[in-house]
Parts: C-alpha cells; structure tokens; sequence
C-alpha cells in the first residue's frame, strides 16, 4: 500500500532529479532555476514527507544529496512522483505571499471568498492565513484590517510598504538572478518558468512596467557615470528596483516623505548630491515631480553600496572604532553572563565584532536594511545564540535608539558562537592513541576516553607502524595514548591497560594537571599582561584616527604641501607645517621608501603632533622617491608615521611593528596599495594586537 503523501511541483522537480543520482544543491538550482537558498530552505519540509515512506534524504559532503530506502519504498516514491499534482502546487508560505502582494497592488477591502476561489481552499484556510500574513506585517508597521461583511485590506507609510516589497524581491530572487532578470528577461514581460511559484515572481514584477525600466537605466547609467562611483551589480540592481517602485508610486499619487532630521543630514552628503543629478534625469525622462524624501531614500542606496565596497563613510554617519569596540564590549559582556563564559578573553573576537559594527550601526543609524544570506542556517546552528544574541542587542538599542533587525542578530551570534568554538578547542587536549592489537579493542578503548575524559579530543586512532605518518599530519597532538611501550617518541607516552582503569584515568588527568601549571607558571606575568592591554588600547587609539586618501603629486614638494594641507585639520595635529618640515628634514637625511613594494614610509617625531599619528595616501600616478638603498622606487602609496617628541617606549614599539612587518610580509605592502580600507584596517589590527 502506498501511503499517500502530496509534494508541490518543485519538490516533486527535486525528487525526479535525486531518484536518477545524487546531486548537489548547486546544480539543483540550476536545474530548476531558483536560487542555492531556495533548494536549502526547502530541503527540511521535504525530508519531513519522506520519512513516512521509509526514506531518508541524506546530504554528504563530496557527495551531495541524495535518497536512502529500500527498493519498495523508493519504487512507491517513484510512483507518488509521476502522479499529477492537484491543488498543492504552493504551499501556505507561498500562498500567503501571494495575498500580501495582491493586497499590496489594490488599495480597497478585499473578500476573503476570491482569495478562497482563487487558490482552491476553503475561507477558513484564508482566515488562517490571514493570521499569518498579520504577523508578518507588523514586522514593517504595516495594519492588516479585517471587517466582517466588507473584506481585509492594509494600512502603513509607503516608505514600509516599500521596504516590504524589497525584502520580497530579495526573498525570491538572489542578487545575480535579479540583475540578470532585469537585463535579460524582464522587458520579455515574463519570467522564465510555468509553475505557480512563478506567480509570485511574476506579480513582484509586476510592480514595475516594463517600460520604465530602459529610461531609469539610462538615467541611472549616465548620473553614475559623471559621478565616478562604480557601483557594483548587487547594488545597481538594488538602485533599479527601488527606483522603478518609487516612480510607480509616484504616478499612481503616492506621497513619499522622510524624517526631516534624517533628511537635512543626508543633505549634507556627497550622495546626496548624486541623487539630486539622477532625480532631475528622472524628471525630465518620465514628467514625474521627484520630491526630496524619495532622493534621501537614493542617498541611503547609495551609501549602501559604498558600504559594501568598504569605502569610509561622510563622518556624519561614521562610528570611530573605540566606540564600536565599548559596543562590543557591552554586547560579550552581557553574552558571556548569560553563557557563564569570559567571551572577552577572546581578544579575536572582540576585534572582529567592533569591525563588524561600524558599517552596521551605520545602516542602523539610517534605518537602512541590513540582509544576512545565511540567516537561515545561522538559526539552524545556534538556536540558543540567537536568544543570547537578542537579548545582548537590546544594549545597542537603549545606547544608540536603533532598531536591531534579525539578520543583524544572526551576525551577533555568529560571532558569540566562534569565540565558544575557538574556547572549545583550546579547552580540549589533542591526543593521538596507539593501539596495536586490533580494531575492536581500539575503538573499545577510544569510546571508554571519550567518555570519561571528554576534555581530551582524540585526533587519530593508529597502529605503531602509521604513528610517525599520524604525527607529520597531526602537528596539534599534545600527547601520546598507548597500549605499548614506545620509544624515540618526542612526545609524552601515557601508558594504559586496553580496557582504561580507573588509575588509567586518574594517571593521564594528573600528567594534564600538572601540564596546565607548568604552562601557567611559564606564562608572563601580570605586569605583561597589563603591557599588552596597554599596547591594544594604544593600536585602538590610533587606528581611531587613521584614513586613507587619494592624492595627486608631481614631486616630494608637492608631495608634502599636499599631506600638509590633508592632516591640518585633523585630530592631534597642532602644526601641519612642522610636520612638513620634519618630514622633509627626515627625507633629506635618507630616503624612505621600501625597496621593491612601491611605498614610502614617511616618519618623524615632531612637535607638531601631541600624539602617534597614522595615516595612509594613495597615489593617483606613482612618483619617484628615493628608496632606502640610495635607488629610486616608484611609489604608489605613502604611510605616515608621526610620534610627538616625548613618546612611550610603546608608543615607540607600535610604529615600529608596523615598519618591520612591511618588510618581512610581502603581501602586506599589496593591502596597502590596493586593499579595501577594511581589509587595511584587519591587518593593522593583526599587526598591533
């Protein structure tokens, strides 16, 4: 007997697929034309289903995915596959999308007994639906009214509904398929596919006329084009879709307003200014008054995508890092109580969430979205972390009055969930065990440590003839476990019965113990420990202040008048003039640049800074400098470097880590020439901590 089990149509796609070969998800998208994250989120259902049939959907690495079950099983499936498909071809998910977009498109109430007619279901499906569609909703401050007689419809500002419907493009369509559906296959007035999900697809778009579509490129291109700013695909695509929304709105008299203070600081913006240019583009194209409130909303586009490029942001906007790094600080505190764990002896993490935040409250600050492709699976693998997350983000909120989106939280605890990783591998001992007298007795023995001395890891279980070939690939092994004496190893041998006695234990807990002490008391002392804080807080300081600029200088004269017309104004700088003339002063006595990497390290002490001062200029076209071997360098970029005369021993020491790493780590001189400011800012960090 087959049990009856009903699979949409794009389940029914994945299991034709899966019953001729296993395959990966990858080319599962492929195939069906959806994207990667699409097939992974519907995996789960679709294990679910199999399980009455006796069939387990398996997914391997280097294998991929496929489907386990005896032969009866798997012939039944193959049977309920070939079956044709009824009124499940979306499921509720689906079919309350396709409500919110449909209540979206037409502005008066609604009955629930056309959604029931349309979709095949009874009115009290809809009700329930419309359950679920209120939830939703209220997630963008949006009013599902329900009046008994007259039918549903929605209330919310149009900058919400907006933001609703964004968040559905990107539900259905990845950035890539986005800009290639709007390039290729959009003006074809369809998209490519004949199943009901298409509907969905096909209704977003219909949100945008077609037509509308070639001028805003156009528009777009030629505005972009005179600003210099390359944006990239993602963020074009994202560009063109809000601004295709926003000019339907507009004709069909939507009105469009932003916060008047959020507003009056975007104006101040260089984006601002960009979108002031595209919108008189639109005007003129498309007879449409643009007001100001839709160009802030492209001036929060655009500086988006210059987020996304890593570029810095105007200062009005910008977090300096010892503020982000106090945020993160608040946020492993508060984690770390709740975990019973000190997250903050994890000095990685600590550097990597303040990195992490600045762009983010950034995003925050503007109320701009904040989208995290791995959500889904982030949710999946620490459960528990997103509560601790969650509720350590409510920090953020009180001390910033922002609003910490989910996908933010799931960046959180990603990051609170590698600090426990790396604390869990440190905690644990790597331990390789010996055990020549068979299989059996070896995996006997390997279960019996596991279970009672989990704090050890065993990396590998080996004969005494692959031991050596064990160690070369396991260089992390702490410590030897054997059933044999052995000789001529440089590691410690713990001896022990096969069966692990409870002296055994006791014996290999001791060597550990004493391990540990040994290791404490060969660690530096408090007052090192203090050095190295002092020396962090010091990195911190000064990367607060750090910049990259692009220059343009035909000698060292112009070199110099152009730094000193730069740094005038900044932070610590009490004479740019004197800081010139040490500059030069110390240029005349040698030259500064690094032989073979293209930049100069311009260095001095000078009365005209009261603190390190660090900063780094790229050069438009490269300018001959003398290199520190008395040759002449070509030099693209300029790293300057200046201690005020009465400077700290570690003041001292963190100018010169930077100096020596330049020259033992190549790929370091290449980060400064090219990098992105955070891929910069990382290896300063990686340098001084």
């Amino acid at each position: 007997m087959v049990i009856p089990v009903e699979f949409t149509r794009r389940e029914k796609e994945i299991l034709k697929i899966l019953l001729e070969e296993p395959t990966t998800a990858e080319r599962l998208a492929s195939i069906l034309k959806v994207s990667r994250r699409t097939i992974l989120r519907d995996l789960p259902g679709l294990s679910e289903k199999l399980k009455p049939l006796g069939i387990t959907l398996v997914r391997k690495s280097g294998i991929g995915i496929s489907l386990e079950g005896g032969r009866e099983s798997i012939e039944n499936l193959r049977w309920l596959v070939g079956q044709p498909s009824g009124n499940v071809d979306i499921t509720p998910d689906e079919r309350q999308k396709l409500i919110i977009l449909f209540l979206v498109e037409n502005k008066g109430p609604q009955k629930l007994y056309n959604f029931a007619k349309e979709f095949g279901v009874t009115e009290a499906t809809i009700s329930n639906d419309l359950d679920k569609i209120e939830g939703i909703l209220s997630q963008y401050g949006i009013k599902l009214i329900r009046r008994p007689g007259l039918g549903v419809w929605i209330e919310g500002p149009e900058k919400n509904i907006r933001h609703l419907v964004t968040d559905l493009f990107y539900e259905y369509f990845d950035e890539v398929q986005m800009v290639r559906l709007i390039k290729e296959n959009l003006r074809d007035g369809k998209i490519p596919g004949g199943d009901l999900k298409d509907n969905i697809k096909n209704r977003l778009f219909g949100f945008i006329e077609r037509n509308l579509l070639e001028g805003i490129e156009y528009a777009l291109k030629e505005a972009v084009g005179q600003s210099g700013i390359n944006l990239a695909d993602s963020a074009y695509a994202g560009l063109l879709v809000h601004i295709a929304l926003a000019l339907e709105r507009l004709k069909s008299g939507e009105i469009i307003s932003m916060d008047k203070s959020l507003l009056a600081t975007l104006k101040k913006t260089k984006e601002f200014d960009l979108a002031r240019k595209l919108g008189a583009k639109l005007e003129s194209t498309f007879g449409i008054s643009i007001p100001e409130g839709e160009l802030g909303y492209i001036t929060m586009h655009l500086l988006g995508a210059k987020l996304r490029m890593g570029n810095d942001l105007d200062e009005l906007f910008a977090m300096n890092h010892l503020e982000a790094r106090e945020a993160a600080i608040e946020i492993l505190k508060e984690a770390g109580g709740e975990l019973k764990r000190n997250l903050l002896k994890d000095a990685q993490v600590l550097e990597d969430l303040a990195l992490h935040l600045k762009p983010a409250m950034v995003r925050m600050r503007l109320g701009m979205e904040i989208r995290n492709p791995i959500l889904s699976q982030i949710k999946e693998t620490y459960p528990q972390l997103m509560q601790v997350a969650k509720r350590a983000a409510r920090l953020l909120e009180r001390r910033f009055a922002v609003q910490v989106p989910e996908a933010e939280i799931g960046y959180i605890a990603m990051h609170i969930g590698a600090a426990l990783e790396r604390e869990r591998s440190r905690e644990r001992t790597g331990v390789v065990l010996v055990c020549p007298s068979g299989i059996g007795s070896a995996r006997m023995l390997a279960s019996r440590i596991r279970k009672e001395l989990p704090e050890l890891e065993i990396i590998d279980v080996v004969s005494l003839l692959d031991l050596e070939k064990s160690l070369v690939q396991h260089p992390e092994t702490e410590a030897i476990i054997s059933t044999v004496p052995l000789e001529g190893v440089k590691l410690p041998v713990l001896l022990v019965s096969p069966l692990l006695t409870p002296e055994d234990i006791e014996n290999i807990r001791a060597h550990f113990k004493e391990r540990r002490l040994k290791e404490t008391d060969s660690r530096n002392g408090m007052v090192e420990q203090e050095k190295f804080r002092g020396r962090q807080e010091l990195a911190f300081e000064l990367l607060e202040d750090f910049w990259i600029e692009e220059i343009n200088a035909q000698n060292l004269e112009e070199l110099l008048d152009v730094i000193e017309d730069k740094i005038k104004s900044k932070p610590g700088v009490i004479s740019a003039s004197q800081v010139k003339e040490d500059i030069y002063t110390r240029e005349m006595k040698a030259g500064t640049a690094v032989p073979g990497l293209g930049i100069a390290v311009l260095h001095a002490r000078t009365s005209g800074v009261e603190k390190p001062f660090l900063a780094l200029f790229r050069l438009q076209q490269p300018l001959k400098m003398k290199n520190m071997d008395a040759g002449i360098e070509d030099v693209r970029a300029c790293l300057l470097m200046l201690l005020p005369p009465k400077s700290s021993a570690e003041e001292v020491e963190i100018m010169g880590r930077i100096s020596a790493a330049l020259v033992e780590d190549k790929n370091l001189a290449k980060v400064f020439n090219d990098g992105e400011s955070i891929d910069v800012i990382k290896s300063l960090l990686r340098i001084l901590k």
